[in-house]
């Protein structure tokens, strides 16, 4: 996740010349350049790309992150064709030599460009630029070297600087003393006021986050962006506050208190310890997933975080990160991996958190038969309701996946599929920081994320929390 001069890559046509394959693309880069070039790429991958269609009337973007498959052990990449207001993403795989190609693509120094591409009219060229930086310090030297003509001159004038400079140093230190003499007789009511008025302060986006609305004397001039948030729809919501304490989804706190008993002189004790304050209530929601067509994005102002591949030896950590911080995810897990991890998989449910199926062993579903591709899916259902998540309803394709086939077989299991919107890429990120960058770059209202359970993903996840939360944004969970 480097910063990379080229923004966009386009596939303008594919060619085949005796015995070598090129495609010619356009490529648009951070400035706003854009410029035709041409490539050679492989016999396999130009196979691939060829199976897609490349109409006048159709533009094809591809993808700038080719990704290693760990299950099929080979890469792949996808590309994203427009025709007027439709859109489609298609996967095709590719070499490693094409990945290669791609990265060699976006860490080509953008001074490095084709010719044509620095020529454009009215872009400056990295030289031009260069140059225009050089030419005040030229200027200063050209300047200073007249200046040394008249050495005499230039000590007197140091000379009154000196002397000027001494006197406000004077000046000011007399000035220090009566502030100080004036701050000490007040110190003891100013820090009486700023003592109240602390107390009565609380952080908007803390309240936000824990589902309370801020404090109306905080001063954050985002105060009051909770009750301006947009409200999920009635049948796409549910509050967590009102689900009844057994319900899987209330989160773990909700049932235990549902379980101990409060005698009266505790409950006495306890509403005058809380006299004033308000019951804090839970940071999340539950939405409820669409079972008539694919859900991958939330309204504006909500946010939700879902990890996939597990469960592993991550899942616990991501469990109690979430619910320390007073939120929940929704976790698609393998059902291949939750015969080695059992114990992850009810650790996760009882803790509040939404389970969903990634398929057994994270094949592409699309390549099966009808009978088969379901068969795969049902197995991991089995799976995951003997390991302690009960009833499972929701379903994330491998790779985002799918077809009329498998959606039809996933709605007679009485599934949902969940897609997502956001990529961080995390799977691939070489350090914690790599994540938070993405998390800071893309606008997260609306955002459903789809991270991993990775150690960097797991290092990256309070600072991306704690963010998001500052957004003020409501974190939601699905069902």
């Amino acid at each position: 996740m480097e910063t990379e001069t080229i923004q966009m890559i386009e596939l303008l046509s594919l060619k085949q010349l005796s015995a070598r394959c090129q495609m010619e693309i356009s490529i648009t880069y951070t400035d706003g350049t854009v410029n035709n070039d041409a490539i050679e790429i492989d016999h396999y991958t130009y196979n691939q790309l060829s199976t897609i269609q490349i109409g006048q009337q159709s533009r094809i973007r591809l993808s700038l992150y080719p990704k290693w498959d760990p299950y099929q052990r080979g890469y792949y990449s996808t590309v994203v064709r427009t025709n007027g207001a439709f859109g489609e993403k298609l996967y095709f795989t590719c070499t490693e030599a094409y990945v290669q190609q791609i990265r060699q693509l976006k860490q080509r120094p953008q001074d490095n460009r084709p010719a044509d591409a620095a020529a454009q009219p009215g872009l400056a060229t990295a030289d031009e630029a260069a140059r225009r930086h050089r030419a005040p310090k030229a200027s200063a030297r050209r300047t200073g070297a007249r200046r040394a003509v008249r050495p005499a001159s230039r000590w007197r004038r140091l000379g009154w600087k000196v002397l000027t400079l001494s006197a406000a140093l004077i000046l000011l230190m007399l000035c220090r003393v009566d502030v100080l003499l004036f701050i000490d007789k007040v110190d003891a009511v100013g820090q009486r006021t700023a003592d109240s008025r602390s107390e009565q302060m609380e952080s908007p986006s803390i309240a936000v986050a824990m589902g309370r609305e801020p404090s109306s004397s905080a001063s954050d001039g985002r105060q009051g962006a909770a009750a301006n948030k947009p409200a999920l729809e009635p049948a796409q919501r549910q509050s967590v506050e009102h689900q009844p304490a057994s319900s899987k989804l209330g989160g773990a706190s909700a049932g235990k208190a549902a379980k101990e008993p409060i005698d009266s002189k505790t409950q006495a004790a306890d509403q005058g310890k809380d006299k004033g304050k308000e019951t804090d209530k839970p940071g999340f929601e539950i939405f409820e997933a669409s079972s008539d067509k694919y859900t991958f994005k939330l309204p504006d102002g909500y946010v939700a975080l879902t990890f996939d591949d597990g469960p592993s030896a991550y899942t616990k950590q991501i469990v109690d990160i979430l619910k320390d911080q007073g939120i929940a995810g929704t976790f698609f897990f393998i059902g291949k991996n939750a015969a080695k991890h059992k114990e992850e998989v009810g650790y996760a449910f009882e803790h509040g958190m939404s389970v969903g199926n990634h398929s057994w062993d994270h094949g592409k579903l699309t390549k099966l038969s009808a009978k088969a591709g379901a068969s795969n899916i049902a197995k991991a259902n089995k799976e995951l309701a003997d390991d302690g998540a009960k009833q499972v309803a929701l379903f994330r394709p491998p790779y985002g996946l799918i077809n009329d086939e498998l959606k039809a077989q996933v709605k007679k299991l009485h599934m949902k599929v969940l897609m997502w919107n956001r990529d961080p890429e995390d799977w691939d990120a070489d350090t914690r920081d790599e994540i938070i960058n993405y998390f800071k770059k893309v606008d997260p209202s609306g955002g459903i994320y789809v991270l991993h359970e990775k150690k960097h993903t797991v290092e990256a996840l309070p600072a991306i929390i704690q963010y998001l939360k500052e957004q003020n944004l409501k974190f939601v969970i699905f069902q």
